[in-house]
């Protein structure tokens, strides 16, 4: 029963209370919203992309009866993590890469939670939904461990010498790795470049803010010897595909992508019986070889285009046999014992 309002002048209505009511929007409509607000914000088309994919992994395992997101609970983001720690099989899409057993890794399962994390959370900063189901979610714990290791010397020997220079897909592949391991360019950083970012008198390759992960733009020093390749790569694309054709394209003179480069070290590592292979590996190998050689930890952080040095410091992994290495060549008590006179 409404209550009347009694003033001085007599009895009055009740004013009208507007009820709020919420909007009930469908996972495919809030994930399109969160999409176009961050394409809207300067997001880069590989993190959209990435966000896509996540969103895609996520919908592929949740019961299709779930339709409207605020249907989404805490209960089922802990049920899905709880998959990708036992039941998920690794690149389960792609024939080429799957592997054996069940369980992703910490680090690609951490990467989805927090793909989850900033899509729930700007849907309820936005009034989309009401309870944000990822609020007391956390990361996956691991024991500590290199996240990417870098390859041994003696398989970069096998990779470099197993490339036959007469053909050109494998000519540009080795000329891709050397250039990784010269520069410690990002895979896609490398697999960018055209003919106006490398300067093959002053011997450096500017990577742009429009390309960059930091947005900062950097000049890396580059070698005599990889810069002399690089160039004859240049020309040869350049001649095929006219002057405007990036460094590395395919053979039909379409871009070579990342995608296609993992997908041949994979045929590679597998025919060099190699336990693992990967784009990024390589930008390991040239952070830890450039510390062996000398270099110092804050020149290499600017080099990596890295914000914080502690991730410098985790990219610098060595095994058993370079911290021997390192320990002969600069260990002080050989100093102490030459200049006391102590033999063996």
């Amino acid at each position: 029963m409404k209550r009347r309002f009694i003033t001085e002048r007599g009895v009055v209505k009740a004013p009208q209370v507007r009820q709020s009511r919420q909007v009930l929007y469908t996972i495919d409509e809030a994930i399109e919203i969160f999409i176009r607000a961050k394409t809207a914000e300067g997001v880069r088309p590989g993190t959209i992309t990435g966000y896509r994919d996540i969103f895609r992994y996520f919908l592929h395992w949740l019961d299709e009866d779930i339709t409207q997101i605020n249907e989404i609970s805490a209960d089922i983001i802990r049920n899905y993590i709880n998959y990708l720690r036992t039941e998920r099989t690794p690149y389960a899409e792609d024939p080429q890469r799957r592997r054996s057993g069940k369980g992703l890794s910490v680090h690609t399962i951490n990467i989805r939670i927090r793909g989850l994390s900033t899509f729930f959370r700007f849907l309820f900063t936005e009034g989309i939904i009401t309870n944000n189901p990822t609020e007391n979610i956390s990361q996956v714990r691991d024991d500590e461990h290199e996240e990417v290791p870098g390859i041994p010397d003696e398989q970069i020997d096998a990779i470099l010498a197993s490339y036959d220079d007469r053909q050109f897909a494998q000519w540009r592949d080795k000329t891709l790795i050397l250039l990784l391991l010269d520069t410690g360019l990002r895979i896609g950083e490398a697999l960018a470049l055209t003919a106006d970012q490398i300067n093959f008198k002053e011997l450096t390759v500017t990577v742009p803010s429009k390309i960059a992960k930091n947005r900062k733009s950097r000049e890396i020093p580059i070698s005599r010897e990889v810069a002399k390749r690089v160039r004859q790569l240049l020309n040869e694309t350049q001649q095929y595909f006219g002057e405007d054709a990036q460094l590395f394209m395919n053979a039909y003179g379409e871009e070579f992508t990342d995608d296609a480069f993992r997908r041949r070290l994979n045929r590679l590592k597998r025919k060099l019986n190699i336990p693992k292979l990967s784009p990024h590996m390589f930008r390991h190998t040239f952070a830890r070889n450039y510390i062996l050689n000398g270099g110092d930890v804050f020149t290499l952080q600017r080099i990596l285009d890295h914000a914080d040095i502690l991730t410098t410091r985790r990219y610098v992994q060595m095994d058993s046999e370079h911290i021997r290495e390192q320990h002969n060549k600069f260990s002080p008590v050989r100093n102490i014992m030459k200049r006391n006179g102590i033999r063996i």
